[in-house]
């Protein structure tokens, strides 16, 4: 094969990898709907990253680029909902597989006042503004909420969780990942597994669940909350309003409370299987119980209009007022 042929033919492999090339990218999308200013969307996307907020039209609309690997999408209008859906073939999914594409990489337009529920797996979310109501639900990836209003849900399996100014009645969970929350208010309720909690908030009714890991609560004016961990310590400063209510469990986890504010409770607390109780706002001090590693304290703090309610297994209770 003499020079001018290998070089020709060199020119036609490099032709050929870059039609290859061009072939298996992604399709690149940029469409928009008509729908109603309070209608539902639903999202699936699969794989990569999505960016969903909000503008002041009445229309739903989406640009970027499709997983390599997508048979395409459906992007549809009945009524007043609005469906999309990137198509994935059948059996790459059906192990929670993944391959070395980086997914879609898509960004959502939708009305303010929409009711979003988005579905994905091995996908990063990225939503803010909706204020019908917001459903994301991952398995594989980070979720990053900000602004999000009534009814919010937030799950994922294997990713972090990090939201700000989130308001209504707010859930969210994770397995193997940390939460992150600020500014919240209404009604707050976080669990994870394998994942600290760190939350400042303005929510009036608080329940916070974990295992095998820590927690680190603000609250203020506080009416209602709910604490329970194994095998994690608890840091909360909190503000009790009157008549409200603390109840604390733990099982290999220490708690160091600080009451903020004017304190006015009724404190029960007890301590098992070699628990110890400190307590810094009275000089009430916990008494052992008379068989086993146990001990118990009750007082009470002005007028105890609000009850507290403190019980560990093998965990030190602080009690702290400022």
């Amino acid at each position: 094969m003499n020079k001018q042929v290998l070089h020709s033919f060199k020119l036609g492999l490099i032709s050929v990898g870059l039609m290859s090339m061009t072939a298996i990218a992604g399709e690149a999308i940029d469409k928009t709907l008509a729908t109603s200013a309070t209608g539902f969307v639903a999202v699936d996307v699969q794989s990569g990253k999505v960016k969903l907020q909000t503008w002041n039209k009445n229309e739903v609309k989406v640009v970027g680029e499709l997983d390599d690997d997508a048979e395409g999408y459906e992007f549809e209008v009945d009524g007043n909902k609005v469906f999309f859906k990137v198509k994935m073939p059948e059996k790459r999914w059906g192990k929670w597989g993944s391959n070395n594409s980086d997914g879609s990489n898509l960004e959502f337009w939708l009305p303010t006042a929409s009711k979003l529920k988005f579905e994905g797996v091995n996908v990063d979310i990225d939503v803010s503004g909706v204020t019908g109501g917001s459903m994301i639900n991952t398995v594989n990836g980070d979720i990053e909420a900000e602004s999000l209003s009534h009814k919010v849900k937030l799950e994922t399996v294997n990713g972090n969780v990090s939201s700000k100014n989130l308001s209504g009645k707010i859930g969210i969970n994770t397995v193997n990942g940390e939460v992150e929350d600020t500014g919240s208010k209404g009604q707050l309720a976080i669990e994870t597994v394998n994942g600290d909690i760190s939350v400042e908030t303005e929510a009036k009714e608080l329940a916070l669940n974990n295992v095998n890991a820590d927690m680190r609560l603000v609250a203020n004016k506080v009416e209602d909350i709910e604490i329970s961990t194994v095998n994690g310590d608890l840091d909360v400063e909190l503000e009790l309003v009157e008549k409200g209510r603390l109840v604390f469990s733990s099982v290999s986890g220490d708690a160091d409370i600080l009451f903020k504010g004017n304190v006015s409770a009724d404190f029960d607390i007890e301590a098992h299987a070699g628990g110890d109780i400190d307590n810094y706002i009275t000089k009430d001090k916990a008494k052992e119980a008379k068989y086993g590693p146990s001990e118990r304290l009750r007082f009470k703090v002005g007028s105890g209009s609000a009850d507290v309610e403190i019980d560990t297994v093998s965990g030190d209770i602080k009690l702290k007022k400022r």
